[in-house]
């Protein structure tokens, strides 16, 4: 079956005949509770599933189940989507191989493609963005000298529900997910996993890591207890997962640990003898590498052993109002620096990373001046992020779910503001127009 032959024209489509398909979603009921959303509102819904966990999250509700090979997913979604008049398709990210070969195999039909990702304004939002997140988002090759500033200033920004942490459904929703991956693995004996390490691996590392939390937490206080000791500047680097998307797809870094070497050696290039360097590590870290070990060896390497340090475990806050700097490749922590004003370098594609928020400079440069942004340029991206991407909610826990779902079943149905509306350059072509 050619492309040609299932090729429909994006128009329009009436909401009685609006059908969508979901993908893999977060670990959990999220995408249960959206298919169960989207049908009450009158319109088709049919979920995917192609692991163990996938089938388990699904339940009962409407679903496909895909056991063929990787080679044969796009002809097989193709056929579906001609045979079921699929006009939307929702998945989570946009970075996993088979939702990459969805979006490029769907897309050409016609088919609305809507990316669900974690909030860029975490952690009471969700994002939710027509083709792409992150790197691959609209947001992140904005100019922000077209932007329509007026319009912007006067938005009117609804209440934000503030959620309790989740981090602990995430673990349980993720381990349930995993344990049923590894079960049912001989049912779906072709899946190809997105994660660079076998469900089992992933399990043995969490179950350490669960074992070493008393140790790691009382490092985590000897280090900040030095810390406090020294009272110098202090240049705080977030690190991602070292499987994140965020580092292999929207950088230049191989890895956590490429990226580890370089900002220690451009510290060390910076030659600010009176501040310290200190790496905090991401909270869902897996312990696949070890940073500690890593960084201490790397310091030592470049004789500064005593002014950098790791951060294993705590909330990230506390040391914010430590920090002078703070780098990342694309941590959504970031956010919480820029609303502080704090000088903030991106080293990877981000939908904040804009000359006029984030500078662009090499980091050793960055760590002895420290430019800071536009925080009103940042203030206005917030505002329009919160009109076009940004859903209040969350995926994991009730309180959350029961927040985002009516929301963002009506973002899908009727999509959101425009982009495009807040841009000059559109503004004054539709003046023009209707003048004419």
């Amino acid at each position: 079956m050619t492309v040609h032959q299932l090729r429909r024209e994006p128009e329009p489509v009436d909401m009685g005949t609006r059908h969508f398909l979901l993908l893999q979603g977060p670990c959990g009921g999220f995408f249960r509770d959206l298919q169960k959303g989207l049908m009450a509102r009158g319109v088709g819904c049919t979920r995917v599933v192609i692991n163990g966990g996938d089938l388990m999250d699904a339940g009962l509700g409407h679903k496909l189940v895909f056991r063929r090979s990787f080679a044969d997913w796009p002809d097989w979604l193709m056929t579906v989507a001609a045979g079921r008049n699929i006009t939307d398709l929702v998945l989570y990210g946009d970075c996993r191989p088979y939702h990459r070969a969805a979006i490029a195999a769907l897309r050409p039909l016609g088919i609305a493609v809507h990316v669900l990702e974690e909030g860029y304004l975490r952690p009471n939002w969700i994002t939710c963005e027509r083709d792409g997140v992150n790197g691959h988002s609209r947001l992140a090759t904005l100019d922000l000298k077209s932007l329509d500033e007026a319009r912007i200033d006067r938005l009117r920004q609804g209440p934000e529900i503030e959620l309790p942490s989740a981090q602990r459904r995430y673990m349980l929703d993720g381990i349930k997910y995993y344990f049923w991956s590894a079960m049912l693995a001989p049912f779906f004996p072709r899946y190809v996993a997105h994660r660079d390490l076998s469900i089992t691996g992933e399990a043995a590392l969490w179950t350490a890591r669960f074992g070493q939390w008393f140790a790691r937490h009382q490092r985590t206080v000897k280090t900040l207890a030095t810390i406090e000791r020294l009272a110098k500047p202090v240049h705080l680097v977030l690190l991602q997962l070292n499987g994140d998307s965020q580092i292999k797809k929207h950088s230049n870094f191989r890895s956590v640990r490429h990226f580890v070497e370089y900002c220690i050696a451009e510290y060390a290039a910076a030659g600010k003898a009176d501040t310290i360097l200190v790496f905090k590590n991401h909270p869902l870290d897996n312990g696949v590498i070890n940073l500690a070990r890593l960084i201490r060896e790397e310091a030592e390497s470049h004789g500064l052993a005593d002014r950098i340090f790791f951060v294993e475990t705590g909330k990230l806050v506390p040391m914010l109002e430590r920090a002078i700097s703070v780098t990342a490749i694309n941590s959504t922590a970031c956010h919480q620096a820029l609303r502080r004003g704090i000088p903030t370098l991106v080293l990877g594609k981000a939908v904040y990373n804009h000359p006029e928020i984030a500078p662009q400079m090499r980091l050793a440069d960055f760590f002895r001046l420290r430019p800071c942004g536009d925080k009103t340029q940042y203030a206005r991206l917030v505002k329009l992020m919160r009109q076009t991407c940004q859903v209040n909610g969350g995926f994991y826990g009730a309180q959350a779910r029961r927040t985002v779902v009516g929301p963002l079943c009506e973002v899908l149905l009727k999509g959101s503001v425009p982009l495009e509306s807040f841009i000059k350059t559109s503004r004054s072509r539709v003046r023009s127009k209707s003048v004419s």
